[in-house]
């Protein structure tokens, strides 16, 4: 079974238990351990057995916990939320709660019936995936399955899986219980919390990267084109439009540094990794890119053809740009406030 797949189940609450299937582990022999529900719960994935599945995962109970510590993730870490704030998002998202838990166990019992999602039908479990970042995980083994020394009712597993978003492992902490007939079932996770706050610490780290990454490159190729602009004024100065030779120096400018210049920003800029925060930002400084080299070709091309519909072209292509850079720097502004 596909590894990326199984961990492609319910905002990875649920993933944390499909993805027990298949080939990471040694299970118990022991018809009393709680290995059993682990091995239940990969069996019956494998077969498509629902019926198999929920005798090894009190569904209910899991996801519970899982979006409880979803939304406690979401704010916990955050030192910009006033408490009025944190608390209204809490609220928000506690009257969530219940519709998205039905659609998360649509889709696992779809899944594990199928192996397929029903994405369509079961809409919002995607981009729960995304937001949680168990959407590309990678599961490496289950570690530490053992007994509580409280309570013999009850055993721990640690569902280790790399996160890339993190660059490392993380032990996704499940808890395990006995039920009235002695058999075992995962019940819930309990360190979702925390693997929700690492998460977005993780992206609001790759995103302040990126903007001082891109203002970086912005600032500097920005710097060479107002050079650029500050020569395009004194060949003016010297001339006139109607002169070959200021033509020919125009001609230079353009394509010599202003249009090798937006090509190499956006190559550089392209270079970057992209958070999804920062995608539109991102595909803004792109446009700009691309309607800048437009510019300066069209700009060239009239230096030479001397054509009123190629100077307009040139022009709306610029205007185009500006407008797309007063946008994008409202963007980033708003991202770093």
């Amino acid at each position: 079974m596909n590894t990326s797949l199984k961990a492609k189940i319910c905002a990875g609450i649920a993933a944390a238990v499909i993805v027990l299937g298949g080939g990471y582990y040694y299970f118990h022999t022991r018809t009393d351990a709680p290995d059993v529900a682990i091995k239940a719960t990969a069996n019956s994935i494998e077969k498509h057995d629902l019926k198999e599945f929920h005798r090894a995962v009190n569904v209910d109970s899991l996801l519970n916990s899982g979006y409880t510590g979803f939304v406690d993730g979401l704010t916990a870490f955050d030192n910009s939320m006033t408490p009025d704030a944190r608390e209204a998002v809490k609220n928000f998202t506690q009257m969530l709660r219940e519709p998205m838990i039905i659609t998360l166990k649509a889709a696992l019992d779809s899944y594990v019936a199928t192996g397929d999602l029903n994405a369509k039908k079961n809409a919002g479990v995607p981009e729960m995936l995304q937001r949680t970042g168990l959407n590309n995980i990678e599961v490496r083994g289950v570690k530490n399955v053992q007994l509580s020394d409280a309570d013999r009712n009850e055993a721990f597993a640690d569902l280790m899986i790399f996160q890339p978003e993190l660059g490392r492992e993380f032990p996704i902490q499940l808890v395990l219980n006995r039920t009235e007939d002695k058999n075992w079932q995962i019940t819930r996770v309990q360190n979702f919390q925390e693997y929700v706050a690492q998460i977005i610490q993780a992206r609001q780290s790759q995103l302040g990267d990126y903007l001082a990454k891109a203002s970086e490159i912005n600032s500097r190729h920005d710097t060479i084109i107002r050079e650029a602009e500050q020569k395009y004024g004194s060949i003016l100065s010297l001339g006139s439009l109607g002169q070959e030779q200021t033509r020919d120096n125009l001609k230079t400018l353009f394509g010599d540094v202003i249009k090798p210049d937006w090509e190499a920003r956006k190559q550089e800029l392209a270079a970057l990794p992209i958070p999804k925060d920062a995608e539109v930002l991102h595909n803004l400084y792109m446009q700009i890119c691309d309607l800048s080299v437009a510019y300066a070709q069209d700009y060239e091309t009239w230096l030479e053809d001397k054509n009123t519909e190629t100077i307009k072209a040139a022009e709306d292509k610029l205007h185009q740009a500006q407008a797309l850079t007063t946008e994008a720097a409202s963007i980033a502004k708003r991202m770093t406030e």
